[in-house]
């Protein structure tokens, strides 16, 4: 293997006179350039070992010693000094935070830190926060030039390819900067990589960058591009421009160099590369170079589009781990931010969440032309977290879209990459820098870095200025990533934007920097007059009302008002809870005086009238004097029996006969099954795609999932509980499906395959939100139900439907004014009337499984699902931890229940057993067309809800840190306290996440809500629910609290 410090006294010998290097002489406007030849290298590489060992004494094996230092030509020096006399070399950034060298420093054993004076200050302020750490100051290059003599210093490295060259550290964008330690073997690639085979007429990105031509590279020495430019320079001889050390790299200061010094090529840190593009002569000077090579961050399509014009616009993807990923030069200029990966080295491109792919590196067996092996040799993989969208046109070409680390996670969940959004607002002239914020929170939010020197107006107007660009950005968003206005803050120039030598963001440390202010722009996001809607004192008519109401829906709804037309469902837009309190208490306001005080607009009024015509209507009968609310009660009482009526003629009426559908032929059902399972991400659904896992009748599954992330969401969801992945990658396959589209929205192929194989369809997806009316559910979820009817009466098996249905008796009834009278349960009432009729008509085999309250669950490593967390309504079986967690918030807790003071709940693992029980046991040739089959999923054995007020009391009484008392209350006063609360803001809503179902804990107050259960039929087919006897005893008082509520 050879060796860098080999090599270089190699060339000295060979080519002392060879050009290494054009250093700056001064950092004035006039700069004169130097040159350092092999010779002069060699020998300043040995006065430094020399002065190394003086200081330090001979290297112990591996032992590290850290530098920090301006970008002059000290630092090579000083790396290829620490290889020749065994030291490794840990080269640390100055723009590490205090914690950050520490963590560094302590993670590799490092008790001794070489700096240049520049950074004396910085360095022995480490020093008084580590008492073992010895410093010292490098000599300037002065000292160097001395002549050594003749004799160079005997290198002392040991040339193996697992032996540590140097340790560099990851970036710190997303937390404390990590080690990485570059081994020989993986610098040594570079010789052997432009051996690396390549179609015929293609050209790799790495045979124009290895080359013995002039280079100018902004990158420092402590990045792994710093550290491959110095490798390129000695393995190929492709001499360096070093810039004017000590001063920050710009436009101006590159340009320069280039102008001087007339290199063949360059490589710019994007941002620098964007100011050059639109820097008068900027272009000009850029045509100079025969290619141009960015990389670090991405660079904005603008700025690309136009540089790809004038020269060979390259981008370079890599990291320090692994150093470049080899990808081929483009074929067309316009497809300069593509990548075209080498079938060389083993690249996988792995589904990540929704059109977005994770570059994975898989060992093969040739490691020429894969460094991270050499840095890792244990590992088969490596997962870069580096994420990419496929080229709408061209197959195997990829275009950067962020990392998986920085992607940005709202409190319900839904991600969103800020990546693109941030890019299009640095393209603003006025923006320097643009952050993305919203982790944890309910919305997301933007942090804009106005350029220096350039906010000469007031915030508000600097907003106003790029509003546009916000907008255009909003246009290219998922309704769910949209940002308000209101939402919109500058950053202050007492505060810059942390960034990383590469030129990106350091998303954390610059969180953190900005943290008050971020606190404060999520407190302020409530209901206030600030919306710009005056109160209304106009005529009562629908022309005035329905203007009003657009203006008040368009401030309040922002992100989705392009969208938004009268007759527009806002749910069907992805309004949520938070937005619905907000709007209602906006609209309360506005009228207010109109209405004599009262508060016309509750939220279940927006829940049951979600557009603005049919919200108009509804007002106007308030304002006109109508007890509209009673009338409303009434009226829906007499007609919805219609509208259901209607809705399940809609979805029924073109259902086949009997004698002409594929199921009146039975076909001989198979020993081993297969099976769709719907909604396996969510809480039970998991618990049914493990044991389906489990069970050895099971051969394939196949995932129908709504998200394009469900496979990473499933295996996080299984890892969370302990669940074993064995079987996942062979049994399962995900695919993402649109319920309400006919074939689920897949390929006629694709949905053919199913047909043939498939004998069990569990349909588990239904949307979780307890406050929409019935009209909300039938784009989706009703729809969705008969395109699984019409999957399986023309499949090849006519597999069974199973369908998760509301609280009624264990017998079907057809009676459409049994259901609550709110929309969840009525559209799981239409969905069974659905299968009733499917049964009658087509033949068609189905289950009807009515879930109960479910728990956490038995096993250990699950928790009942969370309060809070969520913008949208808890599910009904979340109404239990709800109230907990609202109770320890208000200090007092309901004695009584209400209706729901007998309790029969089952754990969700054993709910999720029983489904698999009932679905085997009815897995039996029948050639008779049945009604659906009913089953009462609930505990067999009911407790009362005064003894889970004791067990839940004292449980509080013994935390540790926050001991705390709950006073037992009547169910009426503790109704009225959540009245009291009134929530707007989405940090209270975590607080007391009950206001969410207030609605739903006022109709157990009236007792509006009663159900009794017969489980005679689910007993016979389960053992798992007959257990559940002995788990009411058992667990009640010892086990469920430590499993499911200590999280809450």
């Amino acid at each position: 293997m050879r060796s860098l410090t080999t090599e270089i006294d190699r060339l000295a010998a060979s080519r002392p006179g060879g050009l290494f290097a054009k250093i700056p002489v001064s950092s004035d406007a006039e700069i004169a350039w130097h040159n350092i030849t092999w010779l002069q290298l060699a020998k300043y590489v040995s006065t430094m070992s020399h002065w190394i060992e003086a200081h330090l004494g001979p290297a112990m094996e591996n032992e590290p010693v850290a530098y920090m230092a301006i970008n002059d030509i000290r630092y090579p020096i000083f790396i290829l000094a620490a290889m020749k006399t065994g030291y490794n070399a840990l080269l640390t950034s100055p723009r590490n935070s205090n914690e950050g060298q520490l963590s560094l420093l302590s993670s590799t054993k490092c008790q001794e830190f070489l700096y240049c004076r520049e950074f004396h200050k910085q360095v022995h302020g480490l020093s008084a926060k580590s008492t073992s750490l010895k410093t010292f100051q490098v000599p300037d290059l002065e000292y160097l030039q001395s002549d050594p003599g003749d004799t160079l210093y005997k290198d002392r490295f040991l040339h193996k390819e697992h032996k540590t060259a140097s340790i560099l550290h990851s970036s710190g964008t997303t937390g404390l900067p990590k080690p990485v330690y570059i081994k020989a073997g993986a610098l040594a690639v570079i010789t052997s990589i432009k051996e690396m085979p390549a179609p015929e007429g293609r050209r790799y990105m790495h045979d124009e960058l290895f080359t013995p031509k002039l280079m100018v590279s902004m990158m420092p020495f402590f990045h792994i591009m710093g550290i491959i430019s110095l490798a390129r320079a000695i393995y190929h001889q492709g001499p360096l421009v070093l810039l004017p050390a000590g001063q920050p790299v710009t436009a101006e200061l590159m340009m320069l160099a280039i102008n001087e010094t007339k290199p063949s090529t360059a490589a710019f840190a994007p941002s620098v590369l964007e100011d050059i593009s639109n820097t008068p002569n900027g272009l000009e000077i850029l045509s100079t170079l025969e290619y141009t090579f960015y990389g670090g961050a991405p660079l904005s399509r603008q700025c690309g589009d136009i540089v790809s014009k004038v020269t060979n616009l390259q981008a370079g993807i890599g990291s320090t781990e692994m150093r470049h990923v080899p990808s081929y030069i483009p074929l067309l200029p316009e497809d300069w931010e593509y990548f075209e990966w080498s079938n060389e080295c083993g690249i996988a491109m792995e589904t990540a969440m929704d059109g977005l792919f994770e570059l994975v590196m898989k060992q093969t067996f040739n490691r020429e032309n894969q460094m991270v092996f050499y840095n890792y040799p244990g590992l088969s993989e490596w997962r870069t977290k580096d994420l990419f969208e496929k080229h709408p046109t061209k197959p195997g070409m990829w275009r950067y879209a962020g990392r998986a680390d920085s992607m940005v996670t709202l409190s319900n969940g839904e991600k969103l990459n800020p990546l693109s959004f941030e890019k299009s607002m640095e393209s603003h002239p006025g923006v320097r820098s643009a952050l993305i914020i919203g982790s944890e929170r309910f919305q997301a939010g933007l942090i804009i870095e106005p350029q220096p020197k350039q906010l000469t107006v007031g915030p508000r107007e600097f907003i106003d200025h790029v509003w546009p660009w916000i907008e255009n950005a909003n246009a290219q968003c998922p309704t769910h990533a949209k940002v308000w206005k209101s939402m919109v803050v500058l950053a202050t120039p007492e505060k810059p934007f942390i960034f990383t030598s590469k030129g990106s963001i350091m998303r954390q440390a610059t969180y953190q920097l900005y943290q008050a202010e971020i606190d404060q722009l999520y407190a302020k996001e409530k209901v206030s007059n600030d919306v710009g809607v005056a109160e209304f004192h106009g005529q009562a008519n629908s022309t005035a009302v329905k203007s009003l109401l657009r203006e008040t829906f368009r401030a309040m709804l922002h992100p989705i008002q392009g969208e938004l037309q009268d007759t527009t469902d806002i749910f069907h837009l992805g309004a949520n809870s938070l937005q619905i309190l907000q709007l209602s208490n906006e609209l309360n306001r506005i009228f207010h005086r109109k209405s004599n005080g009262r508060n016309i607009c509750p939220p279940r009024v927006i829940y049951g009238n979600p557009s603005i015509d049919r919200l108009c209507e509804v007002i106007m009968q308030a304002l006109n004097g109508g007890d509209y609310l009673a009338q409303g009660i009434a009226e829906s009482a007499l007609s919805r029996e219609e509208m259901m009526s209607a809705m399940i003629h809609r979805h029924t009426k073109s259902l086949r006969k009997a004698d002409s559908s594929p199921a009146g032929v039975r076909k001989i059902q198979p020993l081993k099954h297969v099976a769709i399972l719907t909604g396996s991400t969510g809480s039970l659904g998991t618990y049914l795609l493990h044991y389906l896992l489990s069970s050895p009748n099971f051969v394939r599954i196949y995932c129908l999932n709504r998200s394009a992330d469900a496979v990473s969401s499933q295996k996080q969801s299984f890892r969370n509980r302990g669940m074993s992945l064995v079987g996942f990658a062979s049994k399962v396959e995900f695919i993402t499906a649109d319920f309400s589209r006919d074939r689920f929205g897949m390929s006629s192929t694709k949905y053919q395959e199913l047909q043939q194989v498939v004998d069990v369809f569990i349909h588990n997806a239904w949307p979780v939100n307890f406050n929409n009316s019935l009209e909300y559910f039938e784009a989706s979820a009703i729809a969705g139900t008969r395109h699984c009817v019409d999957f399986a009466i023309s499949a090849r098996y006519n597999p069974h439907v199973g369908h998760d249905c509301p609280k009624v008796p264990e017998e079907f009834q057809e009676d459409n004014s049994l259901p609550l009278k709110q929309g969840y349960g009525e559209s799981k009432h239409v969905a069974s009337c659905i299968l009733r009729k499917a049964a009658r008509l087509s033949g068609a085999r189905s289950a009807i499984i009515r879930v109960g309250q479910l728990s956490g669950p038995i096993e250990t490593g699950g928790v009942w699902n969370k309060p809070g967390k969520s913008i949208y309504t808890p599910h009904i079986h979340e109404w239990v931890p709800s109230l907990i967690a609202t109770s320890k918030a208000l200090g007092k807790i309901p004695r009584p229940l209400g209706t729901e003071d007998t309790i029969d709940w089952v754990p969700i693992d054993i709910a999720a057993q029983a489904i698999l029980d009932i679905t085997v046991s009815l897995l039996t040739p029948d050639d008779s067309s049945t009604p659906p089959d009913c089953f009462n999923l609930v505990n067999p054995q009911v407790a009362e809800w005064k003894d889970m007020v004791h067990v839940i009391r004292g449980f509080y009484q013994k935390q540790r840190d926050n001991a705390m008392d709950l006073e037992p209350v009547e169910f009426r006063d503790w109704v009225q306290a959540l009245r009291n609360i009134g929530a707007t803001t989405r940090e209270q809503i975590d607080q007391y996440p009950s206001v969410k179902l207030l609605e739903f804990f006022e109709e157990m107050q009236e007792g509006k809500i009663k159900v009794r259960f017969e489980t005679a039929r689910t007993m016979e087919c389960s053992r798992a629910v007959a257990g559940c006897t002995l788990w009411i005893r058992r667990r009640w008082n010892v086990g469920l609290l430590d499993g499911s509520f200590n999280e809450v």
